[in-house]
């Protein structure tokens, strides 16, 4: 065998292998985080997998048989893992205590368990949930808040319905951890969090992570009519309510807050985007939009980009009942846009 045809040979058996150590990591990891709530036993579980890894191998009498074998320990996992579902009755912190729900009667929609907390500093919250009607005849624009925290490229995405006369509504699609469950990116990945829709107060969500926790934070304006805003409202408020009936796991990857915000935008336009062929990185989503026309712009990327920060404006605004309106100054120099593009 010449040596280019070893040297293939050995590079796809490092490929293979590889791919099986990978394999087997995901596994002990989603074997470990669905045990978490007990240390012992969830050390157990990963040191029994591990021995029948090894037992394994030590018995196969090729290394193809036991790469083979060891893939059934792994499919069984799988298959075992996936059969986990999400649970109600849970105890959550106060962030999350309450999951809203809606009401649609006609034009006009009614959220209830809608966070409007007051802060004084991240710590000393003043806890208050409200119920508030809306006219969706009066709904004007859909708005969007990129939240960084610390990441680069990974932006947390706030969805906000401006109305006429009324006070936007923000919907914050997060991860609803337990309390005292730890919050991590990681954990995010093996069904340890559930999804919610949190309808809160511009007041609240949006202040509390440009004022106390000192978060960048950017807004756009998006190119959505009167008409495709309300069908997205609709259409997060009816899975608002089938979460609150059936609740569902929160994934890092294809079921974060960016990834779930396009799919109702996908069902708005009548198109659809698998996960994996949207940006891995959220933050990306900033850019595509002001390129693509789906954020209303009228000035150069990095001007736009600029006036967008409202960390400044919302310090200065410091929880006044304009709030919303003095965080918006920048819009007024967007350019008026008569639908929101197809592609």
């Amino acid at each position: 065998m010449t040596n280019w045809k070893k040297g293939i040979n050995r590079v796809k058996a490092l490929t293979g292998g590889g791919v099986v150590v990978l394999l087997h990591g995901w596994a002990l990891l989603a074997l470990h985080f669905w045990f978490t709530g007990h240390a012992v036993l969830a050390w157990g579980v990963v040191l029994g997998y591990l021995a029948l890894l090894g037992g394994i191998f030590k018995a196969a009498q090729t290394r193809a048989h036991a790469v083979w074998a060891s893939l059934m320990l792994f499919a069984a996992t799988v298959v075992w893992w996936s059969g986990r579902k999400a649970e109600t009755g849970l105890a959550y912190p106060r962030e999350t205590e309450q999951a809203a729900k809606t009401e649609l009667d006609g034009n006009f929609i009614t959220v209830s368990g809608l966070r409007n907390f007051s802060y004084k500093s991240e710590a000393d919250v003043s806890v208050r949930w409200a119920s508030r009607s809306y006219d969706l005849n009066l709904l004007e624009h859909v708005d969007l808040f990129f939240n960084y925290w610390g990441v680069p490229q990974v932006a947390h995405v706030i969805t906000s319905f401006t109305f006429r006369d009324q006070p936007p509504l923000a919907v914050s699609i997060e991860l609803r951890a337990e309390e005292g469950e730890p919050n991590t990116m990681l954990r995010g990945f093996f069904k340890q969090y559930e999804l919610i829709y949190l309808w809160a107060d511009e007041r609240d969500v949006i202040q509390l992570r440009t004022n106390f926790r000192r978060e960048q934070v950017y807004l756009y304006r998006t190119s959505m009519t009167p008409d495709q805003g309300r069908r997205l409202f609709i259409d997060m408020a009816m899975r608002t309510n089938e979460l609150e009936e059936t609740p569902e796991f929160y994934n890092t990857l294809t079921d974060n807050c960016t990834n779930v915000i396009a799919q109702h935008v996908d069902r708005m336009r009548g198109k659809s985007v698998p996960w994996y062929q949207r940006p891995l990185l959220t933050g990306k989503y900033e850019r595509l939009g002001y390129d693509a026309g789906w954020l209303q712009h009228s000035l150069p990327w990095e001007e736009h980009r600029a006036a967008a920060c409202i960390n400044g404006r919302a310090e200065q605004a410091n929880g006044a009942e304009d709030f919303s309106t003095r965080i918006r100054t920048h819009l007024k120099t967007a350019a008026p846009v008569e639908q929101y593009p197809s592609q």
